[in-house]
């Protein structure tokens, strides 16, 4: 958005790049807090995103990528120790996506557009 909105060859802060810059960003902050007002259950959201999202990113992938990587010998203590957390955090990993997308279907017969009703 920024690359065709903006002048390179201007100065960050000349007329030319900074009202393009406000405009775009405001509209884009004001679509975003509409579509969160409308759409009332960010919990149910965030839990899917954080099973399907967070988990294999910050547990599984390191210790993936450090296998490879590095090569340890698979009789070492380093290889099974990151293979048990990536087996461990998998298995974490589909039992909270099953449980929040299960979470999610059961409270959207209580979702309303625009509610301010928090959903338990």
């Amino acid at each position: 958005m920024e690359t065709k909105s903006a002048d390179v060859n201007q100065g960050m802060f000349s007329k030319r790049n900074l009202i393009p810059r406000i405009v775009l960003r405001s509209l884009y902050m004001i679509f975003c807090g509409f579509f969160a007002a409308m759409l009332p259950f960010f919990g149910d959201i965030s839990g899917v995103v954080g099973a399907l999202g967070f988990i294999p990113l910050d547990f599984i992938l390191p210790m993936l990528l450090y296998n490879m990587t590095y090569k340890p010998a698979r009789s070492s203590f380093t290889y099974w120790i990151n293979m048990f957390i990536m087996v461990v955090f998998t298995g974490v990993c589909l039992l909270g996506s099953f449980s929040s997308i299960r979470q999610l279907v059961l409270d959207a017969s209580k979702f309303k557009l625009f509610s301010d009703d928090v959903v338990d």
